[in-house]
């Protein structure tokens, strides 16, 4: 893969990202013109005001962390920039939770609620192998091996996500119908994290470099961030979330910026 087909991958995960965003707005828009309706139902909780602020947090900051890397890194071969930039996309995906909120309000047919959370997932599971071939990567495979791995890990993406079982009686608390086997996809989706992780800081170690210690702490924080974001509702925990992802995305931008571009 050479720099201008990476280039053009993330503008286009910068213009998906965009058109979700269009969506989100949208959809909160008609969640409140139907707020009599959404308040005697499982919506009418007091903490949902908090969570779409979370949904829209998480999606602006998507949108703002890529295009500052995307911009930072256009002309450098960083493999392992690319496939954060991949992860930092995939967070956009759960901004479909206002959409499913919306179909859950107007009572519409359960097949599109199942199909947003079938997408909603489809990107987390492109986020965690993203993170894995991203330290995979920095602990030395081949920089023209780039589409393969990004390939693979679409396709991966999309069969586990067509393949998992989704319950269209259970609405759990991420705002998402509940979907089978989710123990034993979060004990994977742990071990390919932290996988990615543990290969920046082995390389680190091997190579007495501050420099990709330092890009492992801050990957691991923005992974920690952003499954608190998908998984809590609670002010103190989303706030908390927010700062890891932040510092860690600085983190890992600014360390790589210095062990790629020397600056």
């Amino acid at each position: 893969m050479n720099i201008n087909t990476r280039n053009k991958i993330v503008i286009t995960g910068l213009s998906a990202a965009a058109l979700l965003l269009v969506g989100f707005l949208v959809s909160v828009i008609l969640i409140f013109q139907n707020m009599s309706i959404a308040a005697n139902g499982f919506y009418g909780r007091t903490n949902f005001l908090s969570i779409l602020v979370s949904l829209l947090s998480e999606l602006v900051f998507s949108i703002t962390a890529v295009a500052i890397l995307y911009f930072s890194f256009r002309k450098t071969t960083s493999a392992e920039i690319f496939f954060f930039i991949i992860f930092l996309i995939t967070m956009g995906f759960d901004s479909l939770k206002a959409g499913f909120a919306l179909l859950t309000i107007l009572n519409v047919s359960p097949y599109y609620g199942v199909l947003l959370t079938r997408m909603v997932y489809f990107g987390r599971f492109l986020g965690t192998l993203a993170v894995l071939a991203s330290g995979l990567f920095a602990h030395g495979a081949e920089y023209q091996r780039m589409e393969i791995y990004l390939g693979v890990a679409f396709l991966l993406s999309v069969s586990l996500s067509t393949a998992m079982p989704v319950d269209f009686t259970v609405t759990d608390r991420s705002l998402l119908y509940a979907v089978g086997n989710l123990r034993e996809l979060g004990i994977v989706s742990v071990l390919f994290l932290s996988f990615g992780v543990f290969n920046f800081i082995l390389y680190a170690i091997q190579n007495g470099s501050r420099d990709y210690a330092l890009i492992g702490i801050g990957l691991a924080l923005a992974v920690v961030g952003r499954e608190m974001l998908f998984f809590m509702n609670s002010s103190i925990a989303l706030i908390a979330a927010f700062v890891m992802l932040i510092g860690g995305t600085t983190l890992f931008g600014e360390r790589t910026h210095a062990v790629h571009l020397w600056s």
